[in-house]
């Protein structure tokens, strides 16, 4: 027997043991997770470079070219521009040439023709007038005597008296002194004329002189104006360009703020599907209803994993196999902070969540093991705000952190904790052991920290978005500001040109008026001489008529008088004569100062005044818009779109240049995309390759657990033949047959089984079998300890129970009873009805009577119920009746006041009644319908009703009627408006009626013919 046993434990020896299965299947389960990782996370990078190539290649192909196209437009254009303005002020200066050449020419020939006209032919034509106007003089002087001495010789045979000649001598005095004062007064208007355009041309002269000035003024504010539109336009660009690449800078973010977003969708979507929904949905309205009630941080805290932070990522898995959902509960200040949220998360079924309230967690001092092997989570792993302290004790207070699992094991059973490894393998007090291969994927607390960074880098990116938006805000009303204030400038100067054109036109309007009124004045000047002339000659005839009076009247002249007329005749024939030769001399000296006046102002002149006007037009009108100097106005339009257009070069240079980052930064995506593709089918070669191994290890492992089961079975088997040989010898017996071989141990087996036999009568078992007795009695006294214990635990686990039923019936009851009495007062106004609980009294049922009393104590026991009693009364006064005393009606208005008594505590979402007002009279049909009618716009228990009905009381408060029609075995539903449906309802009743009234006629013949029948019998008998 020692033989068998020894070889036996030789052969266990001996056995293969794969002591690194473990670590092998850890190691493959993890390679084929880090290959599902890293898959997705280049099928992530490439969805990722795919929106991105996809965003890229809409920027090329819609902003960049539309960019780049605008760009080489606009500085097409500004060459063009440049070219054109060029060579117009290459032409201007050949022009300006040219012109001030021809302008030379006409100023020595204007000079020329001036000198001449004042030197030579003006004094030539004045002499030759002025010699021609004494001849007509003289002439006329002449003429005026002779045609005296005529008339004096005339009036001889005109009047027969003197005194009727001297009458009408005097008369024709009268009459030429008359003419005399109008000419004097012609000659003084006409002075006075030329006085007056004298002083006006001064003034207008004056007026030139000022309106220069002001046009000087407002050329000169047009320069400033145009000065600062220039610089304007140069800010203005620089802004756009500006605002232009904040925008894009702003495309960009919200690029990057739509990818954090989706991961933050996928992080939170994650962190949902690793917990309960009823938490999920919980946690999710919890945010809303704090802000919405507005409880401060102070009281709401928030989940457990947002109070603490780890120490270090290893302790990662170790916390999360200790707290497990606890992780999801929710610390508050308060039970009543929490019996508050619970209220509103049950009221609105918003979800289930676990609160810790502060005030009601109990921490105790906890005595931790002194040890290397294990130490506190509590004060190794997490850090956290010392408010909550009483729930992080309350989760990881009897939680280790264990070395090994052998650690845990031993410090979990002998120190009353809770032992974690690092790896997650957890011993739990109570002897559980559990742990093995974690998926780190789904760890809820990586899952939280990856949300936290989502949302912190989205919360940074959203502030990078505000501050850009708010920059190009900024951007876009300096743009405005600009474009206003360049608005105004415009507009101011829109309004200086005109007034400078005005201006001008006033100035030559008024050289011009100056002009006519030299031509006025030249005129009066050549007028005023010819009427004094006149004058004289008046007064000269004036003279000779009054020497004419007091003279004898004679028909002929005097001899001298004959003397002077025959001189004077001849005088009047030579004056004649050289009025002839010398008006030949004046038309001559006329003729050639006309021609030089008339090549004066016809033709030199208006070609210089022409000349000058071109000049001046040159310099009108320039790009800028300025009435200025020509040459300089061109040159600084010329400067200005030199500088547009560098502008716009390096406008397009930048545009090609970021085409040319796109266009490489898409190739670069391509290259990318297919190096992810790439990399892809690599992962998903190795994942292959990963899994096949795996599997191929799940197959080995299969092996190697059937050969172990194999093993075991063995052990077991070779254990029972131990069992069955007795106790064991002492080591120091077994050495001495440690040596032999199989056959010397067969034989000493054999001798060993003779001797036996000797002892055949002898239990051979009995001490085996007291010492496996004994422990298995200890093992039962300890279970029945532990099921004492557990006993009275769930007793009082059970008496706890009971007590909160007995409460919720005795309140369900209470709440019932009120609400029925509430409702039975709305159903029947001036009754009344209550709800009482029939209980047995205590000596009753001991004494067997069975017979229930009503109790009026507060809180009967709940085993002393034995049903529910009904009292209601129909009117003010009058004794209670029971429910078998109730007719049909009322049983249905006490059915139904009971129905809404409890909904009223136990709402339903919906009530299906089927001709409840069959059996009532109409007040009671009106109670019942706006009783329906309040509960069903009920604020705080809205409920539907859905009920069918012949009477018109429910019909007129329902919100919607539908009518049923039954054709062909088909039933249908139709939508009826509420005055259909009561004209039905009327229909119906009517026809009820009528019905009703054939059927008492008939009753009534009925009972007619039976009462005449008895009295036929009657007279019949006493016949």
């Amino acid at each position: 027997m020692n033989i068998l046993c020894n070889a036996n434990l030789q052969r266990r020896k001996k056995l293969p043991v794969p002591l690194k299965a473990r670590d092998f299947s850890s190691e493959l389960h993890e390679a084929v997770r880090a290959t599902n990782d890293s898959i997705r996370s280049v099928e992530l990078g490439m969805k990722q470079l795919t929106n991105k190539l996809r965003r890229n290649r809409a920027l090329i192909t819609g902003e960049l070219e539309k960019g780049k196209i605008n760009a080489i437009e606009v500085k097409t254009k500004l060459e063009l521009d440049c070219k054109e303005l060029e060579e117009q002020i290459k032409s201007d200066k050949l022009t300006a040439a040219h012109t001030k050449q021809e302008l030379e020419k006409l100023e020595l020939q204007i000079g020329s023709a001036q000198s001449q006209l004042n030197t030579t032919i003006i004094p030539k034509y004045n002499s030759a007038k002025e010699l021609m106007d004494n001849f007509v003089r003289q002439k006329d002087e002449a003429t005026r005597k002779i045609e005296g001495l005529y008339a004096k010789q005339g009036r001889g045979s005109q009047f027969r008296t003197e005194k009727e000649r001297d009458k009408y001598l005097k008369k024709q005095i009268s009459s030429l002194n008359r003419s005399l004062n109008q000419k004097k007064n012609s000659i003084k208007e006409k002075e006075d004329l030329l006085a007056n355009l004298r002083q006006t041309n001064e003034e207008e002269k004056r007026g030139i002189v000022t309106k220069r000035e002001a046009v000087t003024k407002y050329k000169s504010m047009l320069e400033n104006l145009n000065s600062t539109l220039d610089e304007k336009r140069r800010e203005r660009n620089e802004l756009a360009e500006e605002r232009k690449n904040k925008w894009r800078d702003l495309e960009d973010l919200n690029d990057k703020i739509h990818d954090t977003k989706e991961d933050t969708r996928k992080h939170e979507s994650d962190l949902r599907k690793i917990m309960p929904r009823a938490t999920a949905l919980g946690l999710d309205a919890l945010s809303r209803i704090v802000a919405e009630e507005r409880i401060p941080a102070q009281s709401y805290f928030g989940p457990v994993m947002e109070n603490f932070e780890l120490v270090d990522s290893k302790f990662q898995t170790a916390i999360e196999m200790a707290a497990q959902n606890s992780l999801f509960h929710v610390i508050v200040d308060t039970d009543e902070t929490a019996a508050r949220l619970m209220e509103i998360l049950e009221k609105k079924k918003l979800g289930r969540v676990t609160f810790l309230p502060l005030n009601q967690l109990r921490s105790e001092d906890i005595q931790y093991p002194s040890s290397s092997d294990v130490v506190s989570m509590l004060d190794r792993c997490i850090k956290f705000d010392r408010r909550v302290t009483g729930a992080m004790k309350h989760i990881f207070g009897r939680k280790l952190l264990a070395k090994t699992v052998d650690a845990a094991s031993q410090y979990s059973s002998s120190h009353n904790f809770d032992a974690i490894t690092l790896d997650g393998d957890l011993c739990s007090r109570k002897g559980a052991l559990s742990g093995g291969y974690i998926d780190v994927t789904k760890s809820r607390l990586r899952t939280f920290s990856d949300l936290n960074v989502a949302k912190t880098k989205l919360s940074e990116l959203e502030n990078q978005q505000r501050d850009l938006q708010r920059k190009g805000n900024a951007a876009d009303q300096s743009v405005q500001s600009l474009m206003g204030e360049m608005q105004r400038l415009e507009a101011k100067r829109a309004n200086l040109i005109p007034k400078i054109e005005e201006t001008e036109d006033k100035i030559e309007r008024h050289s011009s008026t100056i002009k006519s009124h030299e031509k006025q004045c030249e005129s009066l000047k050549e007028d005023i001489p010819v009427v004094k002339n006149e004058c004289n000659g008046i007064d000269a005839q004036t003279v000779a008529l009054e020497e004419e009076i007091g003279t004898p009247l004679s028909s002929t002249l005097s001899a001298e008088e004959q003397a002077q007329l025959q001189s004077m005749n001849k005088e009047l024939k030579i004056l004649g004569k050289k009025m002839e030769a010398h008006n030949v001399l004046l038309e001559e000296a006329s003729v050639e100062k006309h021609r030089m006046q008339s090549l004066l102002s016809d033709n030199l002149l208006k070609r210089k005044s022409e000349l000058e006007r071109k000049q001046v037009s040159m310099g009108r009108l320039s790009r800028s818009g300025a009435e200025s100097n020509a040459a300089a106005s061109r040159h600084r339009d010329l400067a200005l779109l030199k500088s547009e257009l560098e502008e716009a070069e390096r406008l397009a240079d930048g545009e090609e240049e970021k085409l040319t980052d796109a266009k490489q930064l898409d190739a670069s995506y391509r290259a990318d995309l297919v190096k992810a593709k790439a990399n892809l089918d690599e992962l998903k070669t190795n994942d292959l390759a990963d899994r096949k191994a795996l599997d191929e290890f799940s197959d080995g492992s299969e092996r190697l657990l059937n050969k172990r089961s194999m093993c075991v079975s063995k052990r077991e088997m070779y254990t029972r033949k131990i069992q069955q040989l007795g106790s064991l010898p002492p080591a120091s017996e077994l050495k001495e047959f440690s040596n032999l071989s199989i056959q010397a141990l067969m034989r000493s087996l054999d001798d060993c089984n003779k001797r036996l036999k000797k002892y055949s009568h002898v239990n051979k078992k009995a001490y085996d079998q007291y010492v496996s007795f004994s422990e298995q009695r200890e093992q039962l006294l300890g279970r029945k300890k532990e099921l004492d214990v557990g006993g009275k635990k769930i007793g009082l686990l059970i008496e706890s129970l009971d007590e909160k039923k007995d409460e919720a019936i005795n309140r369900t009851f209470r709440g019932v009873s009120k609400h029925f009495t509430d409702v039975f007062n709305e159903l029947v106004p001036n009754g009344s009805g209550e709800l009482l609980m029939r209980t047995a009294h205590p000596s009753a049922e001991n004494t067997g009577s069975g017979k229930g009393s009503q109790q009026d104590a507060n809180s009967p026991h709940v085993s002393l119920y034995r049903g529910v009693e009904v009292k209601v009364r129909f009117s003010a006064v009058g004794e209670n009746y029971m429910m078998s005393q109730l007719s049909g009606g009322q049983k249905a208005l006490v059915a139904m006041g009971l129905i809404f008594a409890i909904q009223r505590c136990d709402p339903a979402p919906f009530y299906l009644f089927d001709e409840l007002d069959q059996a009532l009279d109409s007040s009671h049909r009106a109670s019942v319908a706006n009783l329906i009618q309040r509960q069903a716009s009920s604020e705080e228990n809205p409920t539907q009703f859905i009920v069918s009905t012949f009477r018109p009381e429910l019909v007129k408060v329902a919100n919607r009627c539908y009518g049923i029609s039954h054709q062909n075995k088909v039933s249908s539903i139709h939508h009826l408006g509420k005055k259909d449906a009561m004209h039905f309802i009327a229909n119906l009743m009517n026809e009820e009626e009528a019905v009703g009234d054939v059927t008492k006629l008939r009753t009534s013949v009925a009972s007619t013919k039976r009462k005449a029948s008895r009295h036929e019998a009657d007279d019949v008998s006493e016949d």
